[in-house]
């Protein structure tokens, strides 16, 4: 469908501006080599998430690689493992164009600590899982068995607060930046 001999904006570019626009930085990378060379220029300690690292070991091997610590939190104390590491990478389970939002939905408590104690935080999203309109989180959700990813987030820019003397804050209750970077 055209307008005026223009051509509407795909799904996939509208969630780049949405992603833009919610002060998060929007990356296309070809693969996870790639995801490696963006976390090790902003930091030597890099966390994954527990369930990427099971679903994608070759990150680790490539991040080691680059001869940083990667740290896993997959121990008692989870969040003590991952606190203020420079560098997080998270999967995400589809991303949404509306808002530019991403939702991550895992249950383990490494996975979530991953996502909220960094002060970068790489949110991975493949092309083919991104959709339009966030209707579609909450049918994928409910299509999910009983007791799966009973915990969902949807993590659209860093967390943002004028709480204090009305003075902008960033990363208070998170993430300082947020990268989403778009897999094929």
């Amino acid at each position: 469908m055209e307008t005026s001999g223009t051509a509407l904006p795909s799904t996939a570019e509208r969630f780049a501006a949405a992603v833009t626009a919610s002060a998060a930085g929007h990356l296309e990378l070809p693969d996870l080599a790639a995801v490696a060379d963006h976390a090790a220029a902003h930091g030597r300690r890099v966390a994954v998430a527990p369930s990427l690292d099971r679903r994608q070991p070759t990150l680790r091997r490539a991040l080691e690689a680059h001869r940083l610590e990667v740290v896993v939190a997959d121990g008692d104390d989870p969040a003590a493992q991952v606190a203020d590491v420079e560098v997080a990478i998270v999967e995400g389970a589809m991303g949404i164009a509306e808002t530019g939002s991403v939702l991550v939905s895992e249950h383990p408590l490494g996975d979530r600590v991953t996502t909220m104690l960094c002060h970068r935080l790489v949110l991975l999203v493949e092309r083919h899982t991104i959709v339009d309109r966030l209707e579609s989180a909450a049918s994928w959700l409910a299509g999910r068995p009983t007791g799966v990813a009973a915990f969902a987030t949807l993590i659209t820019g860093p967390s943002r607060t004028a709480d204090i003397e009305r003075s902008l804050t960033i990363g208070v209750q998170g993430p300082q930046e947020v990268d989403v970077v778009v897999l094929p």
